[in-house]
This record gives structure tokens, sequence and C-alpha cells, in this order.
């Protein structure tokens, strides 16, 4: 709040009060937003790693992969750091051959000079950015909403106790 104390002279005297508080209260909502982006990309790499998922076993726009099943279960979702994760196939070899679900990958979203490409990934990442982002707001929102619900509750058990 600021509250001009006095203005004699030509001169005006101005007081500013709460800083200290509204940095507190800045401090707590930015960690309640890092904590709901964690969240929230959290849930999105979860999406874009069943859409893959999807992908590969034919029930999207991409052609189905042949031999799905260990392919399509080594989709991985692995936390980077805060707020980043990635989606990955985790390296398994093929019963009875030297291939991994790791070369499969690399085969089949960039193809060979005898097998047109099947973009599982990168279609993936296009189709559902939209989405992703909406997952991820939606979790911040959510989550500064309740802190505010919460913060209602108290204020109103808080004044109920005035007489």
């Amino acid at each position: 709040m600021v509250k001009v104390s006095s203005s004699a002279g030509g001169k005006v005297n101005i007081e500013v009060h709460g800083i200290n508080e509204t940095k507190m209260f800045l401090e707590a909502k930015r960690r309640i937003v890092l904590t709901a982006s964690d969240a929230g990309v959290l849930r999105a790499a979860n999406y874009v790693e069943q859409e893959v998922q999807e992908s590969i076993i034919g029930n999207r726009a991409e052609p189905k992969s042949v031999r799905t099943g260990l392919f399509g279960n080594s989709i991985r979702v692995d936390k980077i750091s805060n707020a980043a994760f990635k989606v990955y196939p985790e390296k398994s070899s093929y019963p009875g051959g030297t291939v991994t679900t790791e070369d499969v990958a690399r085969i089949l979203e960039y193809g060979t000079s005898t097998m047109m490409p099947r973009r599982h990934f990168r279609n993936t990442e296009s189709r559902t950015k939209g989405k992703v982002q909406e997952i991820i707001e939606k979790e911040i929102i959510n989550k500064l909403n309740r802190d505010i619900a919460s913060a209602k509750s108290i204020a109103s058990k808080l004044t109920s106790l005035i007489k």
C-alpha cells in the first residue's frame, strides 16, 4: 500500500507498506507454479507416451508397425529435470537377433532405402502439441485455484471467530 505522509514545502514523502508480504506471497505462488508445472509436464509426457504406443499399434494416422508388442511396450517416460521429461524407446533386444527396440525406432521413424518412414514420434509430437500445452496449463491453474480456495476457507474460518 502506498501512503502519502506529507506534502509540505513542495516535497512529497511516500511510504510503501507490504513489500515483504508481497514478496512472500509471490514466492509462495512461484513454488506452487513450479510444482504444478512439474506435475503437468509428467501428465503430458504420459499422454504422449500413450499416443506414441497407439501410433505404433496402428490406432493413429501412421501405418501399423509389425511386431508391435516389444516395440510398443518399450516406450518409456523418464524425468530429465524439473518440468522436463523424455519419451523414448527403452533399449530391449528382439529374441534371436541383434536388433534392439532403439534400432527399430530409428528405422521406423526415418525409413530405409526400401521402406517409407513411419513417423511415430514426430507425428505424435505434431498431433499432440496443443493437447500437451492444455494439460500443463490446466494443472497449473487447478493447483493455483486449490490454493486460492484453501486460503479463502482459512480466511472464512478466521473471520467467523470474530464476534
